[in-house]
């Protein structure tokens, strides 16, 4: 793995459409609680179901509609990914940064539509 410095090869419509999936399972995980904790109860196997809700509870609240990038979660994930792949430690956050496609999928008003259905 080598630093990021080499935008141009960036595919501007399949990072929207990731977004956007990303953006509608959030959509679905906070309104569709039964459908949440379904998917928790099949990947989190043998949790009981009081953390099961906690967790529900806890992650509905602290998970935003609108995912903006955060620097400090990008500089939190390249520590950890330089314990296995070193070279993480000398890429420069800001590259990874940009919060302008979650922006403008923002102003579009698809995030604001999925929440009014």
């Amino acid at each position: 793995m080598t630093p990021l410095t080499n935008t141009t090869s960036i595919n501007p419509e399949l990072v929207e459409k990731f977004l956007k999936t990303l953006m509608e399972g959030i959509f679905i995980f906070k309104t569709n609680k039964e459908k949440s904790l379904a998917v928790m109860r099949k990947y989190l196997r043998g949790a009981s179901q009081e953390v099961l809700e906690e967790t529900y509870q806890y992650t509905t609240v602290e998970m935003e509609q609108v995912p903006y990038p955060s620097l400090q979660v990008i500089t939190s994930g390249l520590d950890i990914l330089s314990f296995q792949y070193p070279q993480a430690k000398q890429t420069d956050p800001n590259l990874i940064f940009d919060p302008s496609f979650v922006r403008r999928i923002d102003q579009s008003g698809f995030i604001a539509g999925l929440y009014k259905k």
